[in-house]
């Protein structure tokens, strides 16, 4: 391809990118446009353009045939020159086949540590008699005199009445012991309310008798022990104890 028809093609591209950019333009600016190029005094002694547009399928195409310096009998190149112009996007196609699963990606960085748990209040006590209590011409709170354990300082050695600090469930446990024909009776009381008695009656010679009481308490609410009149001999020595502990917080 010779000089003159190098500098036409170059021409007929830069057409085309305008053409491309926009499809909208009146059709009087494309004849104008296209005026241009088959003016008199171009190669030899004169060139036709023709903007051809066929929407097959949305598609469009710009050819250019050149007159004269060769080609056929007629004068015209053998070979036409043919620029696809884009069209409008069509439907979506199929959706393909899911591929492979891909390489499991870098693990991430660490996090932050987390705050640390809520400790629990830790509350237990262990307390007894290490003398004989009794007998007692009415109720009467039993105070302990030994106490051995008192953790969060739940139970009062002044009173005998232990006192939750927490909210939670507690569980206590009382054991109570008589000698010599004696007959021992111990009533469980929260807030002044009775929960469980022991009774334990020392026939021939010795009696223990033991209880389990699982209660929930709020803060402030009391839990002790009372003799009972009708049975009021207690041993002691230690063999007569009341403890307690929290099993959890609610």
């Amino acid at each position: 391809m010779d000089r003159p028809m190098a500098s036409l093609v170059l021409l007929l591209l830069g057409l085309f990118a305008i053409v491309a950019v926009s499809q909208s333009s009146s059709q009087a600016t494309r004849e104008k446009t296209r005026g241009r190029h088959t003016g008199g005094g171009g190669f030899g002694g004169g060139q036709r353009t023709r903007d051809r547009e066929a929407y097959d399928g949305g598609v469009c195409e710009l050819e250019i045939s050149c007159r004269g310096g060769g080609g056929d009998e007629g004068g015209n190149l053998s070979t036409p020159v043919k620029l696809p112009i884009r069209g409008p996007r069509g439907p979506a196609g199929h959706p393909g086949e899911k591929g492979d699963r891909g390489n499991d990606g870098l693990p991430g960085y660490h996090g932050a540590p987390g705050l640390p748990a809520p400790s629990q209040k830790r509350v237990a006590f262990f307390a007894g008699l290490t003398v004989n209590f009794g007998p007692v011409t009415e109720h009467t709170d039993i105070v302990f005199d030994r106490v051995i354990t008192n953790v969060g300082s739940g139970y009062s050695p002044l009173t005998g009445r232990f006192t939750a600090p927490v909210n939670g469930v507690y569980q206590f446990n009382v054991i109570v012991s008589a000698q010599g024909k004696q007959k021992a009776a111990v009533m469980i009381l929260k807030n002044g309310e009775m929960v469980a008695t022991v009774w334990a009656e020392s026939i021939p010679y010795w009696a223990t008798s033991s209880n389990i009481a699982v209660l929930s308490l709020d803060r402030g609410d009391q839990v002790w022990l009372l003799l009972l009149t009708r049975a009021s001999y207690l041993h002691g020595f230690m063999y007569t104890t009341f403890s307690g502990f929290i099993i959890f917080e609610h």
